[in-house]
């Protein structure tokens, strides 16, 4: 039998939810014996065991990814060594090493986000602009944000934004991204139409955005 908890709410439908540290809620309509609910439940629980075990392996899996010293990680494709700063301005410093404010994981995952950020903001810019020159491409502005869940967007007014973390990619995987956006310009959807305008300008843009998600995946364990 699978442990669970029952929350009663005003939904009209049921569910299940998993919460982040494994914990499975059945949440139910007001009314629904507890006895209906375990049925619900134990229909359902081969899925629930399945998600709940691949859950707590990703958790583990991120408790013993850890940031270390000396560790070599890419911006925008130049490999940086990660050390602390020790006194010295955090950030990029020469002979390749990126110095990292703080002892704690959190403190440095800050630190590589902010070094990310000033790569980000003195990089972007100016190779949407080239790319965009390239191919045609009419945007408004350019800007830089802190956004974790997605790498870009484009408004309706043609105003590009651009995730800090996406330093982290190569400069293809990156170049990938300015062209989704860009290809928003003309197509503010996800059509066939639009898909048709990024592999007309990248014919490879499929293992592009593969790598992309491998990326993700990445970063996802070291918490960035």
């Amino acid at each position: 039998m699978i442990p669970y908890n029952v929350i009663f709410t005003g939904r009209r439908t049921f569910c299940i939810c998993l919460r982040p540290n494994g914990v499975v809620e059945a949440r139910a309509p007001k009314g629904m014996s507890l006895r209906q609910v375990q049925e619900l439940v134990e229909q359902k629980a081969e899925w629930v065991i399945t998600k709940r075990e691949e859950l707590l392996a990703r958790q583990r899996l991120r408790e013993e990814t850890r940031l270390e010293r000396g560790q070599q990680l890419e911006i925008l494709g130049e490999p940086w060594r990660l050390e602390p700063a020790e006194g010295e301005p955090p950030g990029f410093g020469p002979d390749g090493v990126l110095r990292l404010a703080g002892e704690s994981q959190e403190q440095w995952r800050q630190s590589i986000l902010e070094a990310c950020r000033t790569a980000a903001r003195g990089y972007f810019p100016g190779r949407v602009a080239e790319i965009a020159e390239t191919w045609g491409f009419c945007y408004t502005k350019v800007t830089v944000t802190g956004a974790k869940t997605r790498w870009g967007s484009c408004s309706g007014k043609n105003s590009l934004c651009f995730s800090q973390r996406l330093a982290l990619a190569s400069r293809p995987v990156a170049d990938y991204v300015i062209l989704h956006e860009l290809a928003h310009t003309r197509e503010h959807n996800h059509s066939p139409r639009f898909w048709a305008v990024v592999e007309t300008y990248m014919p490879d843009y499929r293992q592009r955005r593969e790598e992309l998600h491998q990326l993700h995946d990445r970063l996802s364990l070291l918490d960035l």
